[in-house]
């Protein structure tokens, strides 16, 4: 008796919630594209910037995009020291770009101590930004650190003393040189920059994972070679340059964002953590960086 009740009941919940549906439309905005300008100058080196349009996640992106509808190859752009030197980058073909293409400098030269304005005009508008250059710091001492005696994929790991009258900025990053993989760029650490706040004047050992490179070109991979791409640890053979940079406070707040971005910003279902730019101007995104920076030299041997 209690199954003739039971079913008919179900049949009425049933049709009560398919009932209770309703079709909800969402409206979605359209896509709108932003300045892109990434741009730094390193200790001893010449300025280089990259100009681009940012594009939809959703967008395919191929060689054909990339050239025509996100690289900007005309824009206008300036760099200025503190002391006065001035000069206009030249749009050029470069290894050390992520796209093989940036402005480029020769003879404004980063020097500790100056700051440095960048100008970037495109389609009659003006996009300006400063950064200044701290002193370099050195490892007190960096390592290739084993879990225990039967760990054959080390981490890297430092000693670091930090100076107890400032307030200091540090980004760390790495370039693997091995057997199968060969690091074009410098892949940032996890975090990507941290401050003295919890260890001011003292001396740490903190691990450096090599973390966060860029997945631009990971459609043409394969398998073994993501494997190796994204690995944190190291292999025997390997070559490992750790590079330790001081930063500004201003750089410091954008790559400290760019830690929970790069984390999971292959991610378009997650919520966007919003990145500081320090450029002044109108639907802009980037940052302008001063580094500078040592590097410290690892190997692994076979």
């Amino acid at each position: 008796m209690m199954q003739k009740i039971l079913y008919p009941l179900l049949l009425v919940f049933v049709m009560l919630f398919a009932s209770c549906q309703k079709e909800i439309e969402v409206d979605i905005p359209a896509y709108e594209s932003k300045i892109v300008i990434e741009g730094s100058i390193e200790a001893g080196e010449p300025a280089m910037v990259m100009v681009s349009r940012s594009i939809s996640y959703f967008a395919n992106i191929d060689i054909q995009t990339l050239m025509n509808d996100v690289l900007i190859n005309d824009a206008i752009v300036t760099v200025k020291s503190s002391t006065g030197e001035v000069e206009q980058l030249t749009p050029t073909l470069t290894p050390e770009s992520p796209v093989y293409f940036a402005y480029v400098g020769q003879n404004v030269i980063g020097t500790p101590g100056k700051t440095y304005t960048l100008t970037v005009q495109y389609e009659g508008k003006e996009y300006i930004a400063q950064t200044s250059i701290c002193e370099p710091v050195r490892l007190d001492s960096a390592w290739l650190h084993f879990f225990d005696e039967n760990d054959t994929t080390p981490t890297s790991r430092i000693l670091l003393t930090d100076n107890a009258s400032s307030h200091d900025y540090y980004m760390f990053r790495i370039k693997v040189h091995g057997k199968k993989l060969h690091d074009r760029l410098w892949v940032t650490s996890m975090p990507v920059a941290f401050d003295d706040a919890t260890f001011n004047g003292q001396t740490v050992n903190y691990e450096i994972l090599r973390a966060n490179p860029s997945a631009l070109f990971m459609a043409e991979m394969s398998d073994e070679e993501k494997e190796e791409y994204y690995r944190i640890t190291y292999r025997k053979g390997d070559t490992v340059y750790l590079k330790t940079s001081m930063i500004d406070y201003d750089a410091f707040q954008y790559w400290k964002a760019m830690t929970y971005s790069l984390a999971v910003g292959q991610n378009p279902f997650m919520s966007p953590a919003p990145v500081p730019c320090n450029f002044s101007g109108e639907n802009v995104i980037g940052n302008w960086c001063g580094f500078a920076s040592t590097i410290d030299t690892l190997y692994y041997p076979e």
